[in-house]
């Protein structure tokens, strides 16, 4: 696993590029996770300055998932995270993602809108509405007559837009605009109409996981690749964009 790339930095906030297979934070205690990193990192650069105080303060306004490659923008004080959480909370900051998927599509431009729950074996689920009304005490009854435990007892619209950038007979390479951001949201909305993302053995199909082990995919297939915010102290509207190191993404996008 590479290491995690510090690419802005000043007072209030740390941008990072975060490789794919790292936590975001709270890793077992033999692994680093990215609040971890951030930590020693900033503590290096104040060695001599700060000695005898505490940690230095990160906190985590988003995050990413553990397989998931990308941006995550930190806060360096408490104003700062309570400021890009309300923008976030808001929906006033974009987030854009690159996911290679299975399958090719014959809508190249949409919109998916999905209700969705969390369930409590650790995986995300879409559902209809009508499962929806027979939520009861935290349990959902599926049409087919089986039943799901949810946490929260909270069903959730998940909303992305997408748009085809390249493709082959036998994948797609998807720039998405996220526009809610719901647990494992990209990924289970694109397997639940087909088109799982490649390297994803949670959502994977029996093909898309062929596809991926013919490809020798290791990494799920999706980057977190530009978060566009207003700086929570200056107010400027500031864009963080990065690179993905992920090779099947990387060939894909030079095919463009």
């Amino acid at each position: 696993m590479k290491s995690i790339e510090y690419i802005y930095e000043d007072n209030d906030i740390l941008v990072c590029h975060k490789p794919a297979g790292m936590a975001t934070e709270g890793a077992k205690s033999y692994s680093m996770d990215v609040v971890s990193a951030a930590r020693n990192y900033i503590s290096r650069q104040n060695r001599g300055k700060n000695e005898g105080r505490k940690p230095p303060y990160v906190a985590t306004v988003h995050r990413l998932d553990q397989p998931v490659e990308g941006v995550i923008i930190l806060a360096k004080n408490k104003n700062a995270a309570t400021d890009i959480a309300s923008q976030i909370k808001k929906r006033t900051t974009d987030k854009y993602y690159y996911a290679l998927c299975y399958g090719t599509f014959e809508e190249k431009k949409g919109k998916l809108e999905n209700l969705l729950v969390r369930k409590e074996d650790g995986f995300a689920a879409v559902i209809s509405e009508k499962e929806k009304q027979s939520l009861n005490e935290n349990t959902i009854t599926l049409e087919n007559g089986s039943s799901i435990r949810i946490m929260s007892g909270e069903v959730k619209d998940a909303k992305l837009e997408y748009e085809v950038i390249a493709e082959t007979k036998e994948e797609s390479l998807l720039r998405i605009k996220l526009l809610t951001g719901r647990f494992h949201q990209i990924r289970v909305q694109l397997s639940n109409i087909g088109h799982p993302i490649l390297g994803d053995r949670k959502y994977g199909t029996l093909k898309s996981t062929e596809l991926s082990d013919k490809k020798a995919v290791k990494d799920v297939c999706l980057v977190s690749y530009k978060f566009v915010l207003d700086h929570p102290v200056t107010k400027k509207r500031m864009t963080f964009e990065i690179s993905p190191d992920n090779p099947q993404i990387k060939a894909m996008l030079e095919t463009k």
